[in-house]
């Protein structure tokens, strides 16, 4: 199979630059990732690549049989992992020459995780992939395409390399920054001095000198008025033409204006030795745990096994299952009840918030709901964009307990991170479902695992 290309592409959406790709040659074998900001275009240059979106300019050439396995967004009568887990296989069985992939692993469990991961790595074609999950990303990731600032550029090398260039440049720019900002206020005070000293050539106090000194200062003063006049120009005049460094983007840091003040360790649910049954099912025999202010507790486990089911029976209480009085909660899950379809994004969080509209947008923003956004009805929203309003919904209700399902789905990098660092610093009890391990390193301060019908805590 030939060389794939990509020259000169420019997509536009409404008369506006989506992005641009100048010069990628794309390669005959591999794993692709392209990263990037939720809503920068990277589903949209999938649908370039495999011929499905034809409204841009510039040449896209990607020869060879493709299949495609897009997103799973909803899902009816089969769990998502088990629907992504089949869709990818049936494309494997009919041996694509490329095999492009959108959020693979947004439904898949660890297990499932490593087939694909395993699977990936045996294909013997070229895999073009969109992820954010970053501990996928470094296991599979044999090259980088990234959207940055409205351009796509190719980075050959291992999502780690990559990761690793980006540091370098970023430290490179705030180095560039620095002495940008340097240079600038010494040149500004060199022509602030050049007038101070301009200005004061030019006064004389006629009341301590004859009028024929007065004359002569005048004359010897003239010359070196103009020398420092010439001066702050020459200055001004360089400062002008100093070329503008950009300081780098800093990490998001979300924090509240009024945070829940809760001491730590208390307890607010305690369970002992109960049974998890799903009708007539048992899922989790012999459950006990204490649930605490300032840890975070983490569940994990293969899709069915008990997960959510585990997380409602803790909430609604039952014998063997204490609750702290006046147990407040906040609770974001994937069937979004808690959101409102007829009022806007930013109504919806500010029904249950003490905190300000500014700090919501903050939120909302560091999410991926952009600015315009807000506004627009939870109704009218993608299913992606719901479930982060309902993240965002949670984590500013006041609450002594803030439980989420799955809250890394349809988060970007950056939006991750975020909510890494916000969940690090919060005083409330933490209780989350992930299947990203990154995630869970970061945040949990004991993990769960549900396992063959026990629930079994980390010891590392």
């Amino acid at each position: 199979m030939l060389h794939g290309q990509i020259q000169n592409l420019t997509k536009q959406i409404s008369g506006d630059t989506l992005f641009e790709i100048d010069h990628i040659t794309i390669p005959q074998t591999g794993i692709v990732a392209i990263v990037g900001e939720n809503g920068a275009g990277k589903t949209t240059l999938l649908n370039i690549l495999r011929g499905a979106d034809t409204d841009y300019s510039g040449t896209v050439k990607l020869p060879g049989f493709i299949a495609f396995v897009p997103q799973i967004n909803t899902v009816d009568g089969e769990s998502g992992g088990e629907m992504t887990r089949r869709l990818i296989s049936d494309a494997l069985v009919g041996r694509p020459d490329v095999l492009i992939l959108d959020e693979p692993t947004s439904h898949l469990d660890t297990a499932q995780q490593a087939w694909l991961i395993k699977s990936l790595r045996h294909f013997k074609g070229l895999v073009i992939l969109v992820s954010h999950n970053r501990t996928f990303l470094r296991e599979v990731a044999t090259a980088v395409w990234p959207f940055e600032n409205g351009a796509v550029t190719a980075f050959n090398g291992n999502y780690e390399g990559y990761l690793a260039e980006v540091a370098t440049k970023r430290d490179a720019q705030m180095q560039a920054y620095k002495e940008y900002v340097s240079e600038k206020s010494r040149l500004s005070q060199r022509a602030r001095e050049a007038g101070e000293r301009s200005n004061r050539a030019k006064k004389i106090n006629p009341h301590k000198h004859s009028r024929a000194e007065v004359e002569s200062i005048k004359n010897n003063s003239n010359g070196i008025e103009k020398g420092f006049a010439q001066q702050r120009k020459a200055f001004n005049s360089r400062l002008n033409r100093l070329k503008k460094v950009e300081k780098p983007l800093s990490e998001t840091k979300l924090t509240l204006q009024n945070p829940v003040m809760v001491r730590p360790g208390k307890p607010v649910i305690t369970a002992l030795d109960v049974t998890v049954s799903q009708g007539e099912r048992e899922l989790i025999q012999h459950v006990t745990l204490k649930v605490e202010t300032g840890h975070r507790l983490a569940i994990v486990g293969k899709n069915g096994s008990g997960k959510t089911t585990l997380i409602n029976r803790l909430l609604q209480g039952s014998p063997g299952i204490t609750h702290a009085d006046n147990l407040r909660i906040s609770y974001a899950n994937q069937d979004l009840r808690q959101l409102d379809a007829s009022k806007t994004a930013l109504a919806n969080i500010m029904l249950t918030t003490d905190e300000s509209e500014q700090i919501a947008r903050n939120f909302l923003g560091a999410m991926g709901i952009r600015l315009e956004q807000v506004n627009e009805l939870v109704g009218d929203m993608s299913g992606g964009e719901r479930v982060r309003v309902a993240l965002v919904k949670a984590l500013l209700q006041a609450s002594d307990l803030l439980v989420l399902d799955e809250p890394t789905n349809y988060l970007d990098i950056p939006a991750l991170e975020a909510l890494t660092a916000y969940l690090q610093t919060t005083k409330q009890a933490v209780v989350l479902v992930s299947h990203d391990d990154q995630f869970v390193t970061e945040v949990a301060t004991e993990v769960f695992e549900i396992s063959e019908g026990s629930l079994l805590k980390h010891t590392n």
